[in-house]
């Protein structure tokens, strides 16, 4: 057990990282990390191991673990995520892999952020800064100043969630694109950066700079994208709602209402959820809400 091991293993999550790329989590992405995680906790129990084997083998777990995580909150279902973070966070300890302790801890800021716990996500996107990642790399750094930055902005903090998505396009623009890095950061591009900084633009109530910012996202997205293509337009329709465009708002909402018969993830019906809401407060009554809240229905 060794190198040809841990090779073997890294194409799998690689595999496990386009496929949520392509369609997002959900159970099945979910299962498949949970028997990555068992094989590699297994090998780990092999006494002929060497320590960087171990090191390596510690990382993968928590790479696999931070895989299920995600899948748990791309369901809905945040209780478990919750019970995957603290085992992904003692995994990426063991490791002393300041990559996976990075990822690791965003999707703990990512997770908390969820559950409406705003100081939980402050603290775990500063928690990312203090990894070797973050010192080392700009594009990690970008990565963790943009989740510090869409933390802020849900607390409140206007000026501190400001400051942290000026220090992540910076942070961005100094990092050198052709480095090798894990495969985990291969959905960080310049359009993903201006996808969570338009989502920080609109938790601040700048709607038109929130809507700017998802049409340069959506803009650069791959024609495979499917998740995030849905995801992101879905927050440019809540922009366009909150700029007072109705019509524009449910025309573009209308594009990532799910076929019937599909199954998908949660985090794109409950943005329609809160477009549906947001809809409603703004313009109760209106034939255009009443028009929508009929498709709605089918969600």
């Amino acid at each position: 057990m060794g190198r040809a091991d841990v090779q073997r293993l890294r194409s799998r999550l690689a595999e496990l990282y386009e496929q949520d790329d392509r369609n997002g989590g959900g159970a099945d992405l979910e299962e498949q990390a949970n028997i990555e995680i068992r094989r590699t906790l297994g090998l780990q129990q092999n006494g002929s191991a060497t320590g960087r084997v171990r090191s390596r083998l510690y990382a993968l777990a928590a790479a696999f673990t931070a895989t299920a995580l995600w899948a748990a909150v791309d369901s809905g279902r945040l209780d478990d995520a919750h019970r995957y973070m603290e085992q992904a966070v003692t995994l990426a300890g063991l490791s002393a892999d300041g990559q996976v302790q990075h990822q690791t801890w965003r999707y703990a800021a990512m997770l908390a952020d969820q559950r409406g716990r705003h100081t939980d996500a402050i603290a775990a996107a500063e928690a990312a800064m203090l990894t070797a990642a973050h010192r080392r790399d700009p594009l990690y750094a970008s990565l963790s100043h943009a989740r510090l930055a869409l933390a802020a902005a849900s607390a409140g903090d206007r000026s501190r969630a400001l400051r942290a998505l000026d220090r992540a396009a910076s942070a961005y623009d100094r990092a050198d694109l052709a480095q090798p890095r894990p495969v985990s950061m291969d959905f960080y591009t310049h359009g993903e950066l201006h996808g969570l900084t338009g989502i920080t633009h609109y938790r601040l109530g700048q709607a038109d700079e929130a809507e700017f910012h998802a049409h340069q996202c959506l803009a650069a997205l791959g024609a495979d994208q499917h998740r995030n293509r849905a995801y992101y337009t879905a927050q440019a329709a809540l922009a366009q709602l909150g700029q007072g465009d109705l019509e524009q708002a449910t025309a573009t909402a209308a594009t990532v209402i799910p076929p019937p018969g599909t199954v998908p993830t949660s985090r794109v019906p409950r943005l329609l959820g809160t477009f549906t809401s947001a809809l409603n407060m703004k313009a109760p009554g209106a034939v255009i809400t009443r028009e929508w809240n009929e498709r709605a229905r089918a969600l």
